[in-house]
């Protein structure tokens, strides 16, 4: 039951006993990452509070001028960085989650209601709520199927693509270890349904993608792709869609404008700022570690007697880790527990492929980012399995995850002395300090 919450000084003492714990913590929740402090500053500033529509620059529409000053934040650095690293001509950052960016994707590519749109069936790793959203759109569903959790098998994709014609099929892995082969499927689309349009869904691998260590998919065929910004690419809680066809382009455009209004413009500025921080301050290097350190932490838990999925077969290609704890005598659940109180956040879930009940999905996207390296894992690891089996008092295998949660991060450093970081500071002060001056509100003196 939710304890009140009666003042403003209850509300600073959860969000500060949260960040204590936060900064003693090491998140492994594989659909989540962090991002730098300068990246979060926008969500502090007056840009937070204002619509931005006018990506033309016209001057018949500015009708709502609160961003006028701000739009090259978006027009100028944003989407040319996505543009860039993305290797697209158009992009549209309307979309604010990767669930938004689905729904947009489909409703401008699905084709007119009772279209049919082929996607990947959850017992290979398609997002729950694909077909959810589809059918609210008035399309027909049919999934792609595999050989196993983690193949597809293209001459049942061939057959299905060749009967229903499909307006179009979204690649829509949620839980992947081992992602789709693009190019084959769109190969295949191409030979069996000429006019279907390929859209890939890479929202757990944005970061991959976007620093060069997994394929483009544009490069590999689709006519489409995006995602969340906050998975295996460390920025804030947002989504983009990008394309080389300028009538898609044309499409998501006329749809974004009605389905979407405020498209949190705070949050572009932050991924701007993220995408900048990516490019210029190891981005590359990041998402390389992200992938090296997951191959081996799948690795050293096996040895350590822990059941990984896939171990066969390097356990992963990517940033997720699944872990069958039911296999070891340990619940997911209580594996969560036991793993949160040492200091380690994970997901446990039921319908991961392959798995009759639960499993614990891990991701060493935000531990990488936060600044764990290879040398660091077999620590990790000794953690993490004496957590699993009770081994030793949980507080201590929580100072020994706080150690490993103050190394370096990966991005832009910023010394205490920094112009930049003064100037970040001042903004963000001067933020906080002119709201509640011009409040009518008396604000507690603790405030």
């Amino acid at each position: 039951m939710a304890q009140p919450v009666e003042t403003l000084d209850d509300v600073l003492r959860i969000l500060g006993e949260h960040e204590d714990h936060a900064h003693r913590t090491l998140n492994m929740v594989p659909s989540e990452n962090a991002m730098s402090g300068l990246a979060k500053l926008p969500l502090l500033l007056d840009c937070y509070h204002r619509y931005f529509f006018n990506e033309g620059d016209q001057a018949e529409r500015w009708h709502f001028r609160g961003a006028q000053r701000l739009r090259d934040l978006e027009m100028g650095l944003t989407v040319p960085l996505l543009e860039e690293l993305g290797r697209a001509r158009y992009v549209s950052v309307r979309p604010l989650s990767g669930l938004n960016a689905m729904t947009l994707a489909l409703a401008t590519l699905g084709g007119e209601p009772g279209s049919t749109v082929v996607t990947i069936s959850p017992d290979n790793g398609g997002h729950y709520a694909t077909p959810s959203v589809a059918r609210r759109l008035g399309l027909r569903i049919e999934f792609l199927r595999g050989l196993d959790p983690h193949t597809l098998d293209f001459d049942h994709a061939a057959d299905l693509l060749r009967r229903v014609r499909p307006a179009l099929v979204y690649v829509d892995q949620s839980h992947c270890l081992f992602p789709v082969d693009v190019a084959r499927l769109v190969a295949t689309v191409r030979a069996a349904s000429p006019e279907t349009l390929v859209h890939v869904d890479a929202s757990h691998w944005f970061g991959l993608v976007l620093a060069g260590v997994f394929p483009n998919p544009l490069d590999e065929g689709a006519d489409s792709f995006g995602g969340s910004t906050h998975k295996t690419f460390p920025g804030p809680q947002k989504a983009a869609l990008l394309t080389r066809d300028p009538d898609i382009e044309r499409r998501i455009r006329d749809t974004q404008g009605y389905l979407i209004s405020s498209h949190h413009f705070a949050a572009t500025i932050s991924l701007g700022m993220a995408l900048l921080e990516f490019r210029d301050f190891g981005g590359a290097d990041y998402a390389k570690a992200v992938v090296a350190n997951t191959r081996e932490f799948g690795s050293l838990l096996t040895q350590r007697g822990t059941t990984v999925v896939a171990a066969d077969r390097g356990c992963s290609a990517g940033h997720q880790l699944w872990l069958d704890t039911e296999a070891d005598g340990v619940p997911p659940r209580e594996a969560s527990d036991r793993l949160a109180q040492a200091g380690i956040r994970v997901n446990f879930m039921a319908g991961l492929p392959g798995f009759a009940g639960q499993g614990v999905r891990i991701g060493l996207n935000e531990p990488t980012y936060q600044g764990v390296t290879l040398n660091d894992l077999p620590e990790l690891a000794d953690i993490f399995t004496a957590a699993l089996r009770g081994t030793t008092p949980a507080a201590r295998l929580a100072d020994r995850t706080a150690q490993l949660r103050r190394r370096p991060r990966f991005g832009a450093t910023v010394g205490a002395g920094s112009p930049l970081l003064r100037g970040a500071l001042e903004l963000a002060t001067n933020a906080l300090l002119s709201e509640q001056v011009n409040s009518p509100n008396t604000v507690p003196e603790s405030v």
